[in-house]
């Protein structure tokens, strides 16, 4: 299910008025750059590339320690932690197709 924000878009950029004197009021590169920042800080997972959008979620269960640890590998990668996750699965399972 997809939700279509054209109209408000539209609105938003061409019929919506803001008041004159504003101080919150965020305009062109400033409000772009703002809701981008906005969303980032939002989280949420982003989407896979391509072909690999409409792939399984997999859920999995560890201790406190090994999310801890997970989280702080992911930071200190500049990644996020379903990202890294990913990333070792594909290795664990390249390796074991490997092996047999």
């Amino acid at each position: 299910m997809s939700k279509d924000y054209s109209a408000a878009a539209d609105w938003a950029e061409h019929e919506m008025t803001l008041p004159q004197n504003s101080t919150s009021a965020r305009r062109g590169q400033a409000a772009a750059s703002f809701g981008r920042d906005l969303l980032a800080k939002a989280g949420g997972r982003p989407s896979l590339p391509g072909e690999q959008r409409l792939a399984a979620t997999v859920q999995v269960r560890m201790t406190a320690a090994e999310k801890r640890d997970l989280a702080e590998l992911a930071e200190r990668l500049g990644r996020n932690p379903s990202a890294v996750a990913r990333d070792a699965l594909h290795a664990y399972v390249a390796e074991h197709r490997a092996a047999s």
